[in-house]
């Protein structure tokens, strides 16, 4: 294993990540692996530990590369938007992608919460920033979609200030079209900070535009749940399904087994 970090964006926001060595030279499958990007949760105020380096190992462990981006939260975003800062990201990836021994055309972003709707953010305006900024999938974790009645207000207040052509923009629900990255989407529909409203939404909103969508809805369980096990805070085995259901996924789309 070999570990990377940049600092990237206008705040110089950490993007480490964990990169497999050459598979090939070990005699194994891959010299190129798929890669996610991790975005933690937090109500745009802070970065949950229990988002970020609990979920990377599975994913490791089941060959990818995987990455955490540490976007900003809470005042510094008044400086620079999570969107851009995910947009870089990808961006990096894409052309470090020889050295990080990824594969350029398998490059998913996965979000908790907030995090969640960074992910879902560059899913729905990676044109934005350019085609090399375009995640190949998005896991979204509970996510925040809309800024509107049924949102997460810490979330929208810490993103937008309160400025209404912000929440607009990033009502999520409203953004989708035929481009929009393919989804993975779980949620609990208990969750009482971030309604479900919100995966069921910006599901409805991709099937309409003929997106590949995955939605998992669980019967009960709190936010903020992550893997649902006692290590990541609270146990919830109603849920702990989601992590192999999301690797499923993206496998099949990608043809990739170890």
């Amino acid at each position: 294993m070999k570990t990377v970090k940049y600092m990237i964006g206008e705040n110089s926001v950490p993007f480490y990540g964990y990169i497999h060595e050459d598979g090939k030279a070990l005699e194994g499958m891959y010299s190129e692996r798929p890669a996610v990007i991790v975005c933690p949760g937090g109500g745009y105020i802070k970065l949950s530990p229990r988002e970020e380096d609990p979920v990377v190992f599975p994913l490791f462990a089941h060959g990818y590369n995987v990455f955490v981006l540490k976007y900003s939260v809470g005042e510094a975003i008044r400086h620079s938007y999570p969107e851009a800062e995910a947009a870089l990201a990808i961006k990096t990836l894409r052309e470090n992608a020889s050295e990080l021994m990824t594969d350029r055309c398998k490059i998913a972003i996965m979000g908790f919460s907030a995090g969640g709707h960074v992910a879902a953010s560059i899913a729905c305006h990676w044109k934005r920033f350019g085609k090399e900024s375009r995640p190949d999938a998005a896991v979204l974790c509970y996510p925040v979609i809309t800024m509107g009645e049924k949102g997460h207000l810490v979330s929208t207040e810490s993103l937008t200030g309160g400025d209404e052509s912000l929440k607009s923009y990033y009502s999520l629900e409203t953004q989708t079209d035929s481009d929009t990255s393919p989804c993975f989407i779980w949620h609990t529909f208990t969750d009482q900070s971030v309604d479900v409203y919100n995966s069921l939404a910006f599901a409805q909103a991709l099937h309409e535009h003929n997106v590949p969508v995955d939605l998992h809805v669980y019967s009960q369980g709190i936010h903020g749940l992550s893997l649902g096990y006692n290590e990541t805070g609270v146990e919830e085995k109603g849920v702990q399904s989601w992590m192999d259901l999301a690797i499923f996924w993206l496998d099949r789309m990608w043809s990739f087994s170890r």
